[in-house]
């Protein structure tokens, strides 16, 4: 019997067949799902990159001069060929409640659509967001806008950079850079910039960290930045509150700012800026008569019994009538009664930007049915036109000097002529050593605010500041202040809104020693002046040749808008007359105020120094910004040739927080000629989904 055996070829061809279709078929469909997938992925990459190029195309344009306001760019859509299109672009700001820092914000949309395997169209939407910031001037370790000097008074033609010049981070100037002729500083940690070029002499700048000589310009000073930080103050304290008034002589406010931790604390008193008056009846304001006789004298008013001669420009007149009510209606008697014969007597506008005045002196005093009548002997007058109808005048004393005010002399006080007109300049001599009567503040006493955050805005006046930072604050003050002079009222001078540093000046955290600033430390100062930032000339600052304290260490990043930053060097004791003191007969050519030799500790004489009145170091950890470059020595050669010299030696560190971290509270930002702010990329990316939803919806 034959055997057979069932053939098994066909059934497993047949199985290999659609195991081999099966794998086919699964390679076909993934194939098929990946190139899908990849295709998903190239639209939604191309969809992002439209809307990366909403932003670049139409918010980075608009940003920088964007203030205050939120725009909608390219609403109906911007199509690209082949790529697709990008719509809805936002641009707006927003302040930061963390430190007051303007974020510049752009947020826009990008589409791209296609068909699928199907042939259904799909459209794939993602959107794209930017973050920036304002480059502000805490970027910068040095800046200035001109290299010519400045703060003080006896300025030479320029300053240069030399051996002794040790700087860090970021240097620019708006001006042309000089390296000094007698060595070298070292910037070798330094990115040196200048827009109107560098001029090196034996110096090279092979080593340095970076050179730019003809750098972009930033628009000095920052005033729009800085009328910001003013109008979102959490603190103002007022310092011309008792200025042109229509009552009462102009007294002028000193403010003291006392860092403490978990705050600040504030004091405020007056102060009478020389050459002080003697005391006498106040001034008084009245409406302006034309009659001439007394008869038709009106309520509240004075006139002279004379006419105003158009022509000549006078008034030919020898008799005062004057009401006893003030123009606002309040009892004048017992002012009027306090004038004698003798008395010099002014009569003038009472508007300070009008040139109408009269000056004399009462040789007789009497009263006429109620109206006081003054006869008078004139000894000048100044009239372009006379005065108005009803127009406000003021009745003021005119004394002499008050004995009782101890260097009570223009020359002490102003290096300016003293001519009327001539007024104190933002370099020239300032001063902060005016002391609360019996050491209490008679404005303010001494009162904390409890806080780790603020904006300080000391308006109308200059402002002493010393203590421990516990937080972020910043100061600022104005350009400067107008009053008239306390012995002669018909003159008008200025006190420049300076900030004097009267002490060591930390933050709490760092190295009371060596004032080295913890990196990442929550604390920033920012210190911004409308004129100059000065080291006052102190016994903890090492006045008076380190007699009694030395050096100064200073954190924050400091700003002087119209000047400079600068050493108290004007007032020394230098045992030279001539540099210590004012030259009397021609105040503009004083080097001194002559109060130095009688300072540090207090003295009825003098006590001086010999040619040297160094008072050690100036140690910063920070940043420095000023329109001008001030002094911190001044020696030989120049105005003051004397050696060692007055002032400071130099250690400078940039404050790597300010521009890692962000800078203090409301700091200015800069801007380009062109206009606008100048702007840096702090976040960049893809708006989430959810996110996404939410905007679409």
């Amino acid at each position: 019997m034959r055997n057979y055996c069932k053939g098994m070829a066909t059934p497993t061809a047949v199985i290999f067949t659609m195991v081999s279709m099966l794998i086919t078929a699964g390679y076909l469909k993934y194939a098929m799902s990946a190139s899908v997938s990849q295709k998903y992925r190239f639209e939604e990459a191309k969809a992002l990159l439209m809307a990366e190029t909403g932003i670049n195309t139409e918010a980075l344009p608009v940003l920088p001069k964007l203030v205050d306001q939120s725009v909608v760019l390219a609403a109906d859509g911007v199509f690209l060929e082949g790529m697709g299109f990008y719509r809805n672009v936002v641009c707006s700001t927003y302040v930061s409640l963390e430190d007051g820092r303007t974020i510049f914000h752009a947020r826009g949309s990008g589409i791209s659509e296609f068909r699928n395997t199907l042939g259904k169209p799909v459209r794939i939407e993602r959107m794209a967001e930017m973050n920036l910031v304002a480059e502000d001037f805490s970027k910068f370790m040095y800046f200035t806008n001109s290299e010519e000097p400045g703060g003080g008074p006896q300025l030479g033609s320029y300053v240069s950079f030399g051996g002794s010049d040790v700087l860090e981070g970021v240097v620019h100037t708006n001006g042309q850079m000089t390296m000094s002729q007698f060595g070298c500083p070292d910037f070798t940690q330094a990115d040196v910039s200048a827009a109107n070029g560098i001029n090196l002499n034996n110096c090279n700048d092979q080593n340095w960290g970076s050179v730019d000589d003809s750098a972009e310009v930033r628009v000095y000073p920052p005033y729009d930045a800085t009328e910001r930080a003013k109008e979102n103050a959490n603190y103002v304290f007022t310092a011309d509150d008792m200025l042109w008034r229509s009552t009462g002589k102009d007294t002028l406010i000193m403010t003291e700012i006392e860092f403490v931790s978990g705050g600040f604390t504030v004091s405020q008193w007056t102060y009478l800026m020389p050459p002080v008056g003697e005391s006498g009846p106040s001034p008084t304001n009245f409406n302006w008569d034309v009659d001439t006789e007394i008869e038709q004298l009106g309520n509240e008013s004075i006139a002279f019994d004379g006419p105003y001669d158009s022509t000549l420009q006078v008034y030919f007149m020898d008799t005062l009538f004057i009401d006893t009510e003030d123009i606002e209606g309040n009892d004048a008697s017992n002012t009027l009664e306090m004038y004698e014969i003798g008395d010099t007597v002014l009569v003038r506008s009472a508007d300070p930007d009008s040139n109408k005045g009269w000056i004399g002196v009462l040789n007789s005093t009497d009263q006429v049915s109620g109206i006081f009548v003054f006869g008078v002997q004139s000894l000048g007058q100044f009239f372009e036109n006379g005065f108005s109808p009803g127009e406000e005048v003021t009745l003021a004393f005119q004394g002499g000097l008050d004995d009782s005010v101890p260097f009570n002399n223009f020359a002490n006080y102003h290096n300016h002529p003293n001519d009327g007109s001539s007024v104190c300049q933002s370099s020239g001599f300032h001063h902060f050593d005016f002391e609360p009567s019996n050491n209490v503040p008679d404005i303010l006493p001494s009162t904390t605010f409890f806080t780790d955050f603020a904006v300080i805005y000391v308006k109308g006046g200059q402002v002493r500041v010393r203590g421990t930072v516990d937080g972020k604050f910043s100061i600022v003050t104005d350009t400067f202040t107008e009053y008239r002079r306390h012995d002669d009222i018909s003159v008008v001078d200025r006190v420049w809104g300076n900030i004097w540093l009267m002490n060591d000046i930390l933050y709490e955290d760092s190295n009371p020693i060596t004032g080295e600033i913890v990196y990442g430390t929550k604390n920033r100062l920012g210190l911004i002046s409308g004129a100059n930032i000065i080291i006052a000339n102190t016994m903890e600052n090492g006045g008076k040749n380190q007699a009694n304290g030395s050096d100064i260490i200073i954190n924050g990043a400091l700003l002087a808008m119209n000047d400079s930053f600068v050493a108290h060097y004007w007032q020394n004791s230098i045992s030279n007359n001539s540099l210590n003191g004012p030259e009397f007969s021609s105040p503009l050519n004083s080097k001194g105020d002559g109060r130095g030799p009688f300072r540090n500790p207090a003295s009825a004489f003098p006590q001086v120094t010999g040619n040297s009145d160094i008072r050690g170091q100036m140690i910063l950890w920070g940043s420095v910004t000023q329109d001008k470059r001030g002094y911190m020595k001044r020696n030989a050669p120049g105005p003051y040739p004397v050696s060692p010299g007055i002032g400071y030696d130099k250690d400078y560190h940039y404050d790597y927080n300010f521009s890692d971290f962000g800078p203090p509270p409301m700091y200015p930002t800069s801007s380009s000629l062109a206009g606008g702010a100048i702007l840096i990329i702090k976040s960049y990316g893809e708006v989430d989904p959810l996110t996404l939803k939410e905007f679409s919806e």
